[in-house]
């Protein structure tokens, strides 16, 4: 088997005429189509990644947001409490405050009751005793004797019976 040198190297030079034809026409376009194909997911990819880290920081964000917020819930519950101990506390002393002054009111009452019944009775006790001496003495009095006398009886009372009502 003899092969023929010319032909060698027609099929040779044919061969890399085939292979320059094929990276001009084929391998190019083949070449340039993968490569902008290869662009285009590795541009999803970082799309998609970068679309993942917003998501995450838009997660963090509002995680913060709703940490914030409990927070601020937790703070105007806490004021409202505290608030609302504030006036209870004031109610309670104003109630302390008015139920004092009624109590001492009221025995302001039963003082000038006691005192205005202590009067009455002097009065009265002073009346009868006059009353009853004249008939024990069996005389009549005349008036300014009369109120002499009850003057008299009302003052020996007055030092004598005021410790004993009270």
């Amino acid at each position: 088997m003899l092969i023929d040198q010319n032909l060698l190297l027609a099929q040779t030079i044919n061969f890399i005429l085939l292979l320059l034809l094929l990276y001009k026409l084929l391998y190019k376009p083949v070449r340039a189509f993968m490569d902008k194909r290869t662009a285009e997911i590795e541009g999803q990819i970082r799309s998609a990644e970068e679309g993942q880290k917003a998501a995450e920081a838009l997660r963090l964000e509002l995680e913060q947001q709703l940490k914030e917020s409990r927070q601020q819930a937790r703070q105007i519950v806490d004021e409202a409490t505290r608030r609302a101990e504030e006036v209870q506390a004031k109610l309670i002393a104003e109630a302390k405050a008015e139920a004092r002054a009624i109590l001492d009111r009221a025995q302001k009452e039963i003082q000038l009751e006691k005192d205005k019944a202590w009067a009455e009775l002097k009065q009265q006790v002073g009346e009868l005793s006059v009353l009853l001496a004249s008939k024990v003495i069996d005389e009549s009095l005349d008036a300014a004797q009369h109120r002499h006398l009850i003057a008299d009886t009302i003052n020996q009372l007055g030092s004598l019976g005021k410790g004993h009502l009270q």
